[in-house]
């Protein structure tokens, strides 16, 4: 039987949504290390941005209002989310997709990057 993961990361301001069957245990190691990853240092007057869970469709939602990431900072956060999903165990890669509007203005603050990583877990019907 095979599950499906699907990450959604959008830029700038960070925000990044996981629909399908991830662990709680994930979710707070990923809560942890994102929003103090992210090219600009967060407001230590708001707290810290946590995933909140969303229904209709039932996904994992976080958004890091008032920071930014570069292309460095992007990199880093694949990487962590990366390294969780690995963790976890069982998540197979399959597919991927960037896309950046190509008739944005000459301002970094008027173009949104999406990235979609399409993730498969095959496990014995047992």
């Amino acid at each position: 039987m095979s599950r499906n993961l699907i990450v959604n990361m959008f830029f700038n301001s960070p925000e990044i949504q996981i629909l399908g069957p991830v662990q709680e245990n994930t979710i707070e190691r990923l809560n942890s290390v994102l929003p103090a990853s992210t090219t600009s240092t967060r407001s230590i007057r708001n707290s810290q941005p946590k995933f909140e869970y969303l229904s209709n469709p039932d996904h994992w939602r976080i958004k890091l209002d008032g920071q930014f990431c570069d292309s460095e900072g992007v990199s880093r956060l694949m990487v962590l989310l990366l390294d969780a999903l690995e963790e976890e165990g069982g998540w197979t890669l399959v597919s991927s997709m960037a896309s950046s509007p190509h008739t944005c203005g000459t301002l970094q603050q008027d173009t949104v990057e999406s990235y979609k990583f399409f993730f498969s877990r095959y496990e014995d019907d047992e």
